[in-house]
């Protein structure tokens, strides 16, 4: 049995925001660079509880870190991130698509 994922892109780029959905889910999921966050901090689907997973790079021994979190309004936690991990360079996250957290 298959499932079938919608991906908006409204950047018309992969490198830009995304956003997915999988059919009959209640979630969606946000990928977004940090370039682009402040685009993406005005979106309603930022605006609902969340978890959200940077991703970057440790300057001084070039290796991968993943910071994971969670939040009550995944748009300010995610801003609080901007000036305090400086490290990330991407973030995605994942919330419900509707009032059923």
């Amino acid at each position: 049995m298959g499932k079938s994922i919608r991906i908006y892109l409204p950047n018309e780029t992969v490198a830009g925001i995304r956003h997915a959905e999988i059919a009959n889910w209640t979630g969606q999921a946000l990928a977004c660079p940090r370039s682009l966050f402040s685009e993406l901090r005005e979106w309603s689907e930022v605006q609902r509880p969340g978890v959200y997973i940077l991703f970057g790079t440790n300057e001084e021994t070039e290796t991968d870190i993943a910071y994971i979190g969670e939040a009550e309004i995944l748009a300010d936690r995610l801003h609080s991130h901007i000036s305090g991990k400086e490290f990330w360079s991407e973030l995605v996250s994942f919330s419900s698509k509707d009032e059923n957290c």
